[in-house]
């Protein structure tokens, strides 16, 4: 995986989680380490990492809404391996399903995306880059609603971030393939404790989503695990 907008040091830190393979970082039913992700820079200087606070701008997002009163909205991911058809809950993760539909899916920012990260049995993780490995331009970092009680259970959706600092999610997010235990909200004392945000699940499609994670994968430019033929988001709609 690629770190292109961290600072030196935060780079080599989210890097050596992802080289470390599955038992270290970058996601299984077995991961000690949930997977890193490619942010912009939340605060490589900062000394405790559970302070890494959310703008102004991302708290405001929270308040405005594309959920039109919905608790659970449904958006179709129509990738070049099929469709997967997702229902999120914004009833339980408001401020992230908000996020995703508001600053992502309304302005097409996942349409020709590619999964960058796919595992077996573990996840697949996409939303940034393009298929030329460009990354995309970023919303503000938002609030982490990972104790919201939901589960990363095999087919559910959640937010990835860096694994350093709670409150970095922007628009990365991955497809549970297992019950991925490890990525679970289990305290608030560190980020590694608080987890991951799951805001949704699969409800078709979730054939699609075991393909993709078994497609022939490289390793290629401080990516691991990336998939030889792009796997890309061809469109993300909402349809309810």
């Amino acid at each position: 995986m690629k770190f292109p907008h961290l600072s030196s040091s935060a780079a080599v830190i989210g890097l050596a989680v992802c080289l470390g393979l599955f038992t270290v970082g970058c996601g299984s039913s077995d991961s000690a380490n949930p997977p890193a992700v490619s942010i912009n820079d939340p605060g490589a200087d900062t000394a405790d990492p559970t302070s890494h606070t959310v703008s102004t701008d991302a708290a405001a997002a929270a308040k405005r809404s594309d959920l039109r009163g919905e608790e659970y909205p449904e958006v179709i991911l129509t990738t070049s391996n099929g469709e997967i058809h997702l229902k999120l809950d914004a009833k339980k993760a408001p401020a992230t399903v908000d996020n995703f539909l508001t600053n992502y899916i309304a302005h097409n920012h996942y349409d020709g995306t590619i999964f960058h990260y796919v595992q077996p049995k573990g996840m697949i993780l996409g939303g940034l880059f393009d298929a030329d490995m460009n990354p995309r331009e970023t919303k503000s970092e938002i609030q982490n609603e990972a104790m919201n009680g939901l589960k990363n259970k095999r087919g559910t959706i959640a937010m990835s971030r860096d694994p350093s600092f709670i409150h970095s999610s922007t628009c990365q997010f991955f497809i549970n393939c297992a019950d991925n235990t490890a990525f679970d909200h289990i305290g608030t004392d560190d980020s590694s404790s608080f987890g991951y945000c799951v805001f949704g699940e699969v409800i078709e499609g979730m054939d699609v989503v075991d393909a993709i994670s078994a497609v022939d994968v490289q390793s290629s430019d401080g990516f691991v695990n990336l998939p030889r033929q792009p796997v890309q988001i061809l469109s993300a709609r909402r349809v309810k």
